[in-house]
């Protein structure tokens, strides 16, 4: 085999290498997007938990203030009567 058909054979799969690597650039860019997507849907899901657990705060603070409220007034109905 010639000196030359070598180079060409060498410079046709350097160009295939080429070609491929470019398609793995752009797999990862599209993995990237992909991953920057799904990591903004998590924190847009992780804000709504955290909204509902503070609403869940309130509604259990605001049912133990009511509880203890009743309580007393009703002790201090009690010991009123007495």
């Amino acid at each position: 085999m010639a000196l030359e058909e070598r180079v060409s054979r060498l410079e046709g799969a350097f160009e295939q290498v080429d070609a491929r690597l470019a398609g793995l650039d752009r797999s990862i860019e599209s993995l990237r997007a992909e991953m920057n997507g799904l990591r903004s849907e998590m924190n847009t899901g992780f804000d709504q938990v955290d909204r509902r657990f503070n609403n869940l705060h309130l509604l259990i603070g605001g049912s133990w203030v009511t509880i203890m409220a009743s309580i007393m007034a009703t002790l201090i109905t009690v010991i009123a009567a007495n």
